[in-house]
C-alpha cells in the first residue's frame, strides 16, 4: 500500500462508519464531511453540523532487509476529524457525533491493513458560532517495495 492508497483506505473506512451511524443522532441527516484530498466546502454548512477529515503521515521506518520488492517499510501518522456543531445546538450533539467519529477508529482496522490506535477526543470549545471537537487517531500500515 502506498500513501495515496492508505489515505483512500482511511477516509473510506471513516466515511462508511460515519454514513451508517451519524444520521441517527443528527435528525436523520448525515453531516457533510470535507476531505483533505478534495475541494474544500465553500461555503461551509450554515446551522448544521459538519466535519473535516485529514490524514497526515508522520513516520516511516524500514522493518526488513532484502531484495527490492520484498522489503517492508512501516508507515504511521494521524487521522484527525475536526467536528463543528452550531453553538445553538449545544454540547449534546457534539458529544454524540464525537463518539461516533471516535468509534470509527478505536480498536479497528481497514480491510486492507491500516490499524488504528490511541484514539482521543479533544474538546476545543466555542469559536464564534461553532463548537469544535477534534477526534485524533494514530494509524500504521506496511508498505512493501
Amino acid at each position: 500500500m502506498d500513501y495515496e492508497a492508505a489515505r483512500d483506505s482511511i477516509q473510506g473506512h471513516f466515511n462508511a462508519y460515519w454514513v451508517a451511524n451519524s444520521a441517527a443522532v443528527n435528525g436523520g441527516k448525515v453531516p457533510v464531511v470535507e476531505w483533505d484530498n478534495l475541494e474544500k466546502l465553500d461555503p461551509k454548512p450554515v446551522g448544521a453540523a459538519w466535519a473535516r477529515c485529514t490524514v497526515q503521515h508522520q513516520l516511516g521506518v524500514q522493518r526488513t532487509l532484502g531484495e527490492t520488492g520484498t522489503r517492508r517499510f512501516g508507515r504511521a501518522g494521524l487521522v484527525t476529524v475536526q467536528l463543528f456543531v452550531p453553538v445553538a445546538v449545544g454540547l449534546t450533539l457534539a458529544d454524540r457525533l464525537s463518539k461516533i467519529a471516535a468509534d470509527a477508529f478505536e480498536g479497528k482496522s481497514t480491510v486492507d491493513g491500516v490499524w488504528f490506535r490511541n484514539t482521543s477526543v479533544r474538546e476545543v470549545g466555542p469559536d464564534a458560532s461553532w463548537l469544535q471537537t477534534n477526534i485524533v487517531s494514530a494509524f500504521e500500515y506496511d508498505q512493501v517495495k
